[in-house]
């Protein structure tokens, strides 16, 4: 599945801006999770762990021994109803975590990931990271080792500055890393905001686990959790996704 960028990655966000809800222990809303479901049927994807609050697809089963990056998605929202609305410059939704769950879709569907990322689409992040936990002992389970894992979310750092993207939470990183993350960015310079110690999200819960991890988020304006929803901007879109990619390829290697 080719898709071009514009029109094309709005329909899936709009399309995975349903609702996804869990008790703590399994999905009882999984509209989203079923969206997911049937894009990546089909696809170079395969499901290869299905946890009661994580989903983990990679381009071939991991096996043991396997090193991988764990690209981190949670698809759980307290939103009681979801939505996606075109307002010219920006879009309107309930994005808490749709938008990035759409943006890592577009990467996986156009084949822009490298062969040992493992995706996982995760639940309970609103309260406990139980996904997230599920999701390392699923890997733990098949033999493979996390090298490093890439948490998505939004945030309202930098979305008063016109921030592209920002980076937060960069925990356990080495300085070799650290230095490449940095230099793989410049192109972005003045562009993206970065704060080291934000709002708890996945990646506390990563770390905590011995796994290096940041969060890359898209900034949107207004209350992350509200119903009115949060704004994104349009124009911020591409560059997150292509910073996306980039970042999955460096910390891959």
């Amino acid at each position: 599945m080719n898709m071009e960028f514009g029109e094309c990655f709005f329909d899936l966000l709009k399309a995975v801006t349903v609702d996804c809800k869990d008790d703590g222990t399994a999905f009882t809303v999984n509209d989203r999770v079923s969206v997911i479901e049937r894009m990546l049927d089909g696809s170079s994807y395969v499901l290869a762990a299905r946890e009661p609050l994580a989903l983990l697809y990679s381009k071939r089963l991991p096996v043991a021994g396997d090193r991988v990056l764990l690209v981190s998605s949670h698809v759980d929202c307290l939103y009681e109803r979801c939505f996606c609305l075109d307002e010219g410059e920006c879009v309107r939704g309930t994005f808490d975590n749709a938008f990035g769950n759409a943006a890592i879709l577009w990467c996986m569907l156009n084949d822009r990931l490298p062969d040992n990322v493992v995706v996982a689409f995760t639940g309970d992040e609103e309260r406990d990271s139980r996904g997230a936990l599920q999701a390392l002992g699923a890997l733990g389970k098949l033999g493979c080792s996390v090298s490093f894992a890439l948490v998505q979310d939004v945030t309202n750092v930098g979305w008063e500055n016109g921030a592209l993207f920002a980076i937060e939470n960069d925990l356990g990183v080495d300085i070799l890393t650290a230095y490449a993350v940095v230099s793989s960015l410049e192109g972005y310079s003045g562009k993206f905001a970065f704060c080291h110690n934000a709002l708890p999200d996945e990646s506390w819960d990563y770390a905590e686990c011995g796994v290096p991890s940041m969060s890359l988020c898209m900034p949107v304006g207004g209350e992350l959790h509200g119903g009115d929803g949060v704004m994104l901007r349009k124009a911020a879109v591409s560059g997150y996704c292509e910073v996306l990619c980039t970042l999955a390829g460096l910390l891959a290697g």
